[in-house]
C-alpha cells in the first residue's frame, strides 16, 4: 500500500485519529523538546473488560449474507453465528486480535513519542487465553516488548500490555500510554488528556482533551488540496500496524524473534517468518498479485 500510494501520488490517511488531536500533538511536542529527558521506554496498554463470545457450531449463513464474498481471499471457513458482525477480528483467518484493534492506536502513540521511525529488530512476547473459554483465537492476556537500536546506537523499548478481563483501569486510563524519560515521565489517556511529571513524581504540566475524529478528517481533506503528507500517512500506519503483527507472531511461536527492518523478514526462524504473510485461498480472484 505504501508503494502504491507513492507510485500513484495518492494521499492516504489511516485511522489512527490521535495523530490529529491537538492535546496529543502538544504532548508529543513536549517529549521532543526534552521535557522528560531522554525517553528510553514507552508503554501502551489496553486494560478493559471484553465480552465472552461463546462457542458456536457451524451453520448455514443467513439468506441475506453472501458469506463466500465476505470471506474473500482468506482461507475458506464455515459460517458461525459468533463470527459476525464485529467479532471476526478475534479469529486468525480475518483479524489481528485486540492488539491490532484497539491496541494499535495506543501502540502508534507510543512509537510516536518514543521517536522511532523504523521497525524494531527484536521482539519478545508471551500471552494467551487466560480468562475466556470461548471461540476467540487471539490472546486475552498479552505482554510484548519491542527493542530498537543496537549496542552502537541509542537503544529503546516499546512495551504493549493487554488484559481484556480487567474491570479496572491502569494509571487511571482504560487505554493509555506512559513515556519514561531520564528526567521524568508523561502519562497519557487518549480519551482524557495527559499529565507530565518531573523527578520525585512532581506534577509539572497537564492538559485535558478528548478524541474527536473531525480534526483527522479535516487534515485528510486539506492534504488532498495541498498535496502534503497527512498526519497519519500510510507509511506511518504501516510502521505501527507491523508492531501488532510482530507481537502476534512472537506470541504464537512463544520465543524471541529477530527482525530485519529493511528486508521486513524474520531472521533464522522459518516458522515465524512464515507468519509474515497471511494465507490466501488458492485461485481466488482477490488474491493480490505477486504473493
Amino acid at each position: 500500500m505504501v508503494e502504491a500510494a507513492r507510485r500513484h501520488g495518492r494521499i492516504v490517511q489511516v485511522g489512527t485519529q490521535s495523530r490529529s488531536a491537538e492535546y496529543i500533538i502538544k504532548a508529543m511536542q513536549l517529549l521532543r523538546e526534552g521535557a522528560i529527558g531522554d525517553i528510553l521506554v514507552a508503554k501502551a496498554w489496553n486494560s478493559q473488560l471484553r465480552r465472552d463470545i461463546g462457542k458456536a457450531e457451524p451453520t448455514e449463513p443467513p439468506p441475506y449474507l453472501d458469506f463466500d464474498l465476505w470471506v474473500g481471499p482468506a482461507p475458506a471457513v464455515p459460517y458461525r453465528g459468533n463470527l459476525l458482525p464485529a467479532t471476526w477480528r478475534w479469529f486468525l483467518a480475518f483479524g489481528t486480535g485486540d492488539i491490532g484493534n484497539d491496541g494499535v492506536h495506543d501502540i502508534d502513540i507510543a512509537r510516536w513519542g518514543l521517536g522511532v521511525d523504523t521497525h524494531p529488530h527484536t521482539v519478545a512476547a508471551i500471552g494467551g487465553k487466560y480468562f475466556f473459554g470461548d471461540d476467540q483465537q487471539f490472546p486475552d492476556t498479552q505482554y510484548v516488548v519491542f527493542e530498537y537500536g543496537t549496542a552502537g546506537s541509542a537503544r529503546k523499548q516499546l512495551v504493549h500490555e493487554q488484559r481484556l478481563w480487567s474491570p479496572y483501569f491502569q494509571e487511571g486510563y482504560e487505554n493509555g500510554n506512559a513515556f519514561y524519560g531520564t528526567k521524568g515521565m508523561l502519562i497519557l489517556g487518549k480519551q482524557e488528556g495527559w499529565r507530565l511529571y518531573g523527578p520525585r513524581n512532581e506534577r509539572r504540566d497537564q492538559m485535558e482533551g478528548q478524541l474527536d475524529g473531525t480534526a483527522h478528517h479535516r487534515n485528510f481533506l486539506d492534504c488532498i488540496k495541498t498535496g502534503q503528507r497527512p498526519n497519519a500517512d500510510v507509511e506511518t500506519g504501516h510502521l505501527s500496524a507491523t508492531l501488532a503483527h510482530l507481537g502476534n507472531m512472537a506470541t504464537r511461536v512463544r520465543r524471541v524473534i529477530h527482525f530485519d527492518p529493511q528486508a521486513e523478514r524474520v531472521i533464522g526462524d522459518d516458522e515465524a517468518n512464515g507468519l509474515v504473510r497471511r494465507e490466501y485461498r488458492a485461485g481466488h480472484w482477490a488474491v493480490p498479485k505477486g504473493v
